[in-house]
């Protein structure tokens, strides 16, 4: 880790342990925008760690790494991952970067560029916090741009996913806005797909964390139950699944900025991860035992949000046909070296 990710990762973690908190987490889940949050984001320059063109594409890509998943662990309920993308692809066109939350998705429609904008007609379902957000990029699939809108010029509908974050639905009939060129449809549903793994890569750790310090201080029979063989087993697997879903995210983000090698990445990621969600899920919640679904107990903020993301932006048998046709496409030859890259 460079000296930069290391102080990022560091402040990130200060920053969101200090304002994240479970009372917070109720209040976002209830319909509240957590603004203090939102400026200490955004005062600490977090925003933008994608749109620094003084630095290497690597350089940013491991920054914004550390930070999403230091957010992500924390569960951190704002846009952060949508908003460092958003600001970062204006970035790299030179194009103005609007103020406030901003957030992504994709166009069941079409786009079409008349005279110097970009014009959208269609729908976007559940929309990452779109109804907090001042500004929303969509693109269509199979179209040769994105468009950059203000929210409010659609029809919004307010929805939720089971973790209790706002997911909306929008609505534009054939409205302007600021063209973002070479974005399609594909391009953003890998883009959201390696968000997403990069987030449950940072839930991941909090279960293990918070599964691991249980099972450490919950005494049963005289002593704690992870020195029992068959919780350090599954202790052992969680552990398994955590590393190998933060190691996919990390290459996925490495690719962010790289559309060809980031439709491969992207879709081996959210794979990887979301089978790790679902066996860290199950195997936190039997660790905990009864304690562990109450609402009561904090573990529910990870494993619902594990649950959430695992769907948003293709769950697993989506990515996992894509990649399959990709490698199977390519010929036997290539199989070993696309395997081993």
């Amino acid at each position: 880790m460079s000296e930069t990710a290391q102080l990022i990762h560091d402040a990130a973690h200060r920053l969101f342990a200090q304002h994240v908190t479970p009372e917070l987490l109720h209040r976002v889940e209830g319909g509240a925008w957590p603004a203090a949050l939102w400026d200490a984001v955004e005062d600490a320059g977090f925003l933008d760690t994608m749109a620094d063109r003084d630095v290497s594409a690597e350089e940013r890509a491991a920054n914004t790494a550390v930070l999403l998943r230091a957010a992500a662990r924390h569960l951190a309920p704002i846009p952060l991952g949508e908003t460092v993308v958003v600001r970062g692809l204006l970035a790299a066109r030179k194009m103005r970067t609007p103020s406030g939350p901003a957030t992504l998705g994709v166009l069941e429609g079409h786009t079409h560029t008349h005279g110097d904008h970009a014009h959208l007609k269609g729908h976007a379902s559940r929309v990452a916090f779109a109804r907090h957000a001042a500004n929303v990029l969509l693109s269509a699939p199979g179209g040769d741009e994105a468009v950059l809108i203000a929210v409010r010029r659609g029809k919004l509908s307010e929805g939720k996913n089971i973790a209790g974050e706002a997911r909306d639905d929008l609505v534009f009939g054939d409205t302007a806005g600021a063209t973002v060129g070479g974005i399609d449809g594909g391009a953003l549903m890998s883009i959201g797909a390696a968000l997403r793994a990069m987030s449950m890569a940072g839930a991941l750790e909090r279960v293990l964390m918070q599964t691991v310090e249980y099972a450490r201080t919950r005494v049963q029979f005289g002593k704690p139950i992870a020195s029992f063989q068959a919780i350090q087993q599954q202790l052992a697997v969680l552990a398994g699944h955590t590393a190998a879903a933060g190691l996919a995210a990390e290459a996925a983000i490495a690719d962010i900025e790289n559309p060809l090698k980031l439709a491969q990445s992207a879709a081996a990621a959210k794979v990887r991860a979301g089978e790790a969600a679902g066996a860290a899920a199950s195997i936190a919640h039997q660790v905990h035992g009864a304690i562990g679904i109450t609402k009561e107990h904090s573990l529910h903020f990870a494993t619902r949000r594990l649950w959430s993301w695992r769907a948003e932006f293709g769950a697993e048998s989506y990515w996992a046909e894509r990649l399959g046709r990709a490698v199977c496409s390519a010929g036997a030859d290539a199989y070993w070296p696309a395997v081993t890259a």
